[in-house]
C-alpha cells in the first residue's frame, strides 16, 4: 500500500493510479452485504438512462474465500428454512449461489489486523450488469465489454458504505448494416443515435456496498385485496401450509419515537432527496407531490413520516448512494418512461432500503407523444394497444418494465393543452398552461412516490365516482376524483361549453389511505393478524375498489383498465368522442399564428384520434366483460360478475355510431391539404412520418382493430362462457346478435340507395376478409356454437351482395366491390376447410 491513497469506508480502499485494492477483515468473509447497482451515465437509449437503478441484479452479496481465491457471490434468497434445522440443510443442498466476480488474494495478512487485500478492479471492472448482451439485443451489433479502456473513476466511503464508480467501455469493431432484399419483418441492425461514433460508447456505473440492518424488520404478510409490491420466498420450515410460497410486503421501516402517543414523529423518517439537477421551477411541485403522502401517514399516527429535502449544490454525497431515497431529473434524447419509481429491498424482510425516482424532462414538453405516432402513423397494432385489447397476460408487475403512467399522462397533458388552445381558452405560454404542467408533475410525483412506498397500480380506482362528480369543478378541486393516485386516469377534460374541472388529481384518494394503513400501521405482534384481517375486510367498500396490472392485462375486466374516468363507461366514452369530434371540427377554420406551422393541425387530429381509440377500448371492455373482484366470502358479492346485457348493447351501439359509421372522423379536402408534417422533425428522422397525413388510413386502422376484437375467437369464447354464468338466456349477449349487429353496421349501404364511398368499401372489405377466413379455417373458432353462425351468416351475406350488385345507382368501383366480396365468401364456403 506504499504511495496509495486510502479511502475509509465499509471496507478500507487503497488506490494508486488505475489500481484499487479493498481491505477485507476476517469478519467480512461469509457475511451478507447489500449491493445497490445503478447507472450514473447512459446513452439515452436502449433502457440505459443515467440515474436509473439496475433492476435484475442480485442485491445480497457475500465475499467468500476458497483457498487463495476470493469470490464475490450473489446469495440465493428465494429458498429458505429455519436456521439450524434439517430442512435448512436440505435447502442448502438444493440452492446455489451465483458468481459475480473472482480474484486472487493480493497480500499476506496484515500483521495486526489479519486483513488481506484483494484487487477491487478485478471484481467491479467488468460487465456484472450484462450491459453488453443488452446492447447486442437492442441494436443487433457485436458490442462487447472492453476492459482495457474501462476503469474505476471514483471511490467514496463512510462507516457503513463503500461507493465505487466504474466507467465501462463497450465497443464493436464493425457496424452491421441492413441487408437489402430480406424477408419482411426481419430484425435489422441499428446504430445508437446519441453517440458520436456508434462503434464506441461508455456507461458509467455506480456500485454501493453497505451493511444490512443488524436485525431484519418484522415481516408483514401480503393480502390479495390490497395492492403492494412483495418479496417472494419459498419457506420449507413447515410442511403443513398449503404452499411453501410466502409473500411479504415491501415497505420502509417506520417506528414511532413515542409508541404510546396518538401522533408521533418516526424514529427514522422516509426522506426523499431532490437531486441538485431538478430544475428550480419544478422543485416545489415535486416537493408537494412527496409531502402529500403525509396525509395518509398522519391517519395512522405518524407526523412528518415522509420528508422532502433538497440536495445542496456542494453536497459530499450522491443521491445514487445506497440508503438515499431520491428524485432525479433526466434529460434523454429518446425518453422511454417519463417517470419511474423503483426500489431496492432487503429480501430477508421486505424492508425497502433505497428508492430512486426518475423524471424525464422531455415528458413535460410533450415531445414523446409527438414522436410516438401523433405526427406519424400508427397501424392497426398501435391502435389495438391504445384500445387495451391486444395485451398479453403477465406473470406479475415488474415496475421497472411496465409503469407508463407519466409517459401516457404526458400525452394526455399534451392533448388537453392542444384542446384548450384550439378553443382559445388557454395560451400555450401563459400561466394557466404552466399550472397545467405543475399539476401534472405533482400528480406524477405522487404516483411514483406511491410506488417507492411499496404500492402497486390500482386501475379500478378511476371508476369510484360518478360522471357528474368527475365533471364538477368544485368537487374535483376540493378532493380526489379517482379512488387512488396509483391509477392511470384519463385527463379530466370538459365537453364543449362546460366549465373545466381539475385536469389532474393532486391529492390522495381513499384507497391510498387504506393501502398505507395496511402496510404501515404500527401493530403489536399478537394483534397484527386480527387487525390486518379487519383492515383488509373493508375491500367491498366502493371507494376502496382495487384491480391491478394482471387484471388489466388479461383484457376481461371492464373496470380495471387504463385511461378511463368515472363510474359510467358509456358517459365517459361519449364525452371523449364529443371532444375528439369537436377537435376535428375546430381545425377546419382554425386560424394559426404567424409563427405556427401547419403541423399544429396535424398534431391536433392525431391527438383526437388516439384519444378516441382509447375511449373505444373502454367500450370494448364492456362487451363480454367480467368484473373480477378480489372479495373474500364475507362480502356476499360474487367475485366474477358479467357485465349486464344492456350495457353491452349500449357499448356496441356507441361503437357503431361513432367509429363504424360513414361519418366517423372525416375532414374536408381543404383541411387535409393543410395537414403538412413538421419538416424539421421529419428531416432529422426521415422515416418517422410521411409527407401526407393518412387520415382515412388511420381511421381504417382503428376500425380494423375493432373488427379484430369483435370478430375474434377470444371474445366469442367469452360470450359463450358468459351464457353459463347468467340465470336466464335473456341476460346474456349472444354471438348471433353480435354478428348480426356488426354486419348490419358495416354493410349499412345494402339497405340504402346510391353509391358506396371508398372508405366504406375499405371497411367492408376488411369485414368480408375476416368472415371468409373464419369460414375457411374453423379451427380459429374453438367452439361449435361460434363457427356455425358464421357459416350461415356468410352464405346469407353473399346472397345479399349478389342481389345488391345489380341495383341501379352504383358506380363501377362499388359494383365490382360487391361482386368480389360475394365471390370471396362463396369461395370460402366451397373450399376445403383448413384444420388448425
Amino acid at each position: 500500500i506504499k504511495d496509495t491513497k486510502k479511502t475509509d469506508g465499509l471496507f478500507a480502499a487503497w488506490q494508486k493510479d488505475e489500481r484499487l485494492w479493498l481491505e477485507l477483515q476476517p469478519s467480512d468473509f461469509d457475511k451478507p452485504f447489500f449491493l445497490s447497482p445503478k447507472l450514473v451515465n447512459g446513452i439515452g437509449q436502449a433502457g440505459l438512462f443515467g440515474g436509473l437503478m439496475a433492476f435484475s441484479t442480485p442485491k445480497l452479496v457475500m465475499f467468500r474465500r476458497v483457498y487463495n481465491q476470493v469470490q464475490l457471490v450473489a446469495l440465493n434468497t428465494g429458498l429458505v428454512a429455519k436456521a439450524g434445522t434439517p430442512e435448512a440443510r436440505a435447502v442448502a443442498a438444493s440452492a446455489s449461489v451465483s458468481l459475480l466476480g473472482s480474484t486472487p488474494v493480493a497480500s499476506q495478512p496484515h500483521p495486526d489486523r489479519k486483513s488481506v487485500l484483494i484487487d477491487g478492479g478485478a471484481l467491479f471492472v467488468g460487465d456484472m450488469l450484462a450491459i453488453g448482451p443488452q446492447l447486442q439485443r437492442t441494436f443487433r451489433q457485436g458490442y462487447g465489454f472492453d476492459g482495457r479502456n474501462s476503469a474505476i473513476s471514483q471511490v467514496r466511503g463512510s462507516a457503513d458504505l463503500l461507493v465505487l464508480e466504474v466507467n465501462n467501455h463497450y465497443a464493436t469493431g464493425t457496424l452491421a448494416q441492413p441487408q437489402p432484399g430480406g424477408p419482411l419483418g426481419t430484425p435489422v441492425p441499428l446504430v445508437p443515435s446519441s453517440v458520436p461514433d456508434g462503434r464506441s460508447l461508455f456507461i458509467k456505473l455506480h456500485y454501493s456496498l453497505s451493511r444490512l440492518p443488524t436485525t431484519p424488520m418484522a415481516r408483514r404478510a401480503a393480502d390479495p385485496r390490497i395492492g403492494h409490491f412483495v418479496s417472494v420466498t419459498d419457506d420449507f420450515s413447515d410442511d403443513l401450509p398449503r404452499s411453501t410460497r410466502q409473500r411479504t410486503l415491501n415497505r420502509w421501516r417506520l417506528e414511532k419515537k413515542e409508541p404510546g402517543a396518538d401522533l408521533s414523529e418516526p424514529v427514522k423518517p422516509i426522506v426523499f432527496w431532490l437531486d441538485r439537477n431538478v430544475p428550480l421551477k419544478y422543485r416545489q411541485a415535486v416537493t408537494d407531490g412527496i409531502l402529500e403522502w403525509n396525509r395518509a401517514f398522519e391517519r395512522i399516527g405518524f407526523r412528518d413520516a415522509v420528508q422532502a429535502r433538497q440536495q445542496p449544490d456542494d453536497a459530499d454525497f450522491d443521491t445514487l448512494d445506497a440508503n438515499v431515497a431520491s428524485v432525479r431529473w433526466m434529460l434523454d434524447p429518446a425518453p422511454q418512461f417519463a417517470a419511474i419509481g423503483p426500489t431496492h429491498v432487503d429480501p430477508r424482510s421486505g424492508e425497502i432500503l433505497d428508492a430512486d425516482i426518475g423524471i424525464e424532462g422531455l415528458a413535460l414538453r410533450g415531445m414523446r407523444s409527438l414522436r410516438a405516432g401523433v405526427l406519424g402513423t400508427g397501424g392497426p397494432e398501435a391502435w389495438a394497444e391504445l384500445m387495451q385489447v391486444a395485451a398479453t397476460p403477465a406473470a406479475g408487475h415488474a415496475h421497472s418494465a411496465t409503469c407508463r403512467h407519466a409517459d401516457q399522462a404526458a400525452e394526455q397533458m399534451g392533448y388537453a393543452l392542444e384542446m384548450l388552445a384550439t378553443r382559445g381558452e388557454l395560451a400555450p405560454d401563459g400561466p394557466e398552461a404552466q399550472q397545467f404542467v405543475l399539476d401534472f408533475l405533482k400528480d406524477t410525483t405522487m404516483h411514483e412516490v406511491g410506488h417507492a412506498l411499496g404500492l402497486r397500480h390500482n386501475f379500478r380506482a378511476s371508476n369510484v365516482y360518478a360522471d357528474a362528480q368527475v365533471s364538477d369543478p368544485e368537487f374535483t378541486r376540493a378532493q380526489a376524483f379517482a379512488g387512488s393516485v396509483m391509477d392511470y386516469p384519463a385527463v379530466n377534460l370538459p365537453r364543449p361549453g362546460e366549465a373545466p374541472a381539475a385536469p389532474f388529481q393532486t391529492t390522495l384518494g381513499p384507497y391510498d389511505h387504506w393501502a398505507i394503513e395496511y402496510a404501515y400501521k404500527p401493530l403489536a405482534p399478537r394483534e397484527e393478524p386480527a387487525e390486518l384481517a379487519r383492515i383488509a375486510a373493508r375491500s367491498a367498500e366502493p371507494e376502496l375498489a382495487y384491480g391491478t396490472d394482471e387484471d388489466n392485462l388479461f383484457g376481461v375486466d371492464p373496470e380495471a383498465l387504463q385511461f378511463d374516468l368515472g363510474s359510467d363507461p358509456l358517459a365517459f366514452a361519449t364525452r371523449r368522442f364529443d371532444i375528439a369530434t369537436e377537435m376535428f371540427q375546430r381545425q377546419e377554420n382554425r386560424r394559426l399564428a404567424l409563427d405556427e406551422d401547419y403541423a399544429t393541425l396535424r398534431r391536433a387530429l392525431g391527438f383526437a384520434l388516439r384519444d378516441a381509440a382509447r375511449a373505444a377500448g373502454v367500450l370494448l371492455r364492456q362487451i363480454g366483460g367480467v368484473r373480477t373482484l378480489r372479495d373474500f366470502p364475507h362480502t356476499g358479492r360474487d367475485p366474477l360478475q358479467p357485465v349486464s346485457v344492456a350495457t353491452q348493447r349500449a357499448a356496441l351501439d356507441l361503437l357503431a355510431q361513432r367509429l363504424l359509421a360513414a361519418n366517423a372522423f372525416v375532414a374536408s379536402p381543404a383541411l387535409q391539404r393543410r395537414l403538412a408534417p413538421d419538416f424539421l422533425e421529419r428531416g432529422e428522422s426521415p422515416g418517422s412520418m410521411p409527407t401526407e397525413y393518412p387520415l382515412a388510413q388511420s381511421v381504417l386502422d382503428i376500425q380494423r382493430a375493432l373488427l379484430n376484437r369483435l370478430m375474434g375467437d377470444a371474445l366469442a369464447q367469452r360470450l359463450l362462457d358468459i351464457e353459463t354464468k347468467v340465470d336466464e338466456p335473456a341476460q346474456a349477449l349472444h354471438l348471433s346478435e353480435l354478428y348480426t349487429r356488426l354486419e348490419a353496421e358495416v354493410w349499412r349501404e345494402l339497405t340504402a340507395t346510391g353509391d358506396i364511398p371508398g372508405p366504406r368499401r375499405d371497411l367492408q372489405r376488411e369485414y368480408t376478409s375476416r368472415l371468409a377466413l373464419l369460414v375457411l379455417r374453423p379451427g380459429l373458432m374453438g367452439r361449435a356454437d361460434a363457427r356455425a353462425p358464421l357459416r350461415a351468416q356468410a352464405g346469407a351475406l353473399a346472397t345479399r351482395l349478389e342481389r345488391a350488385a345489380k341495383r341501379p345507382g352504383l358506380g363501377e368501383a362499388a359494383r365490382l366491390h360487391l361482386v368480389d366480396s360475394a365471390e370471396t365468401l362463396r369461395a370460402a364456403l366451397a373450399a376445403r376447410m383448413e384444420r388448425v
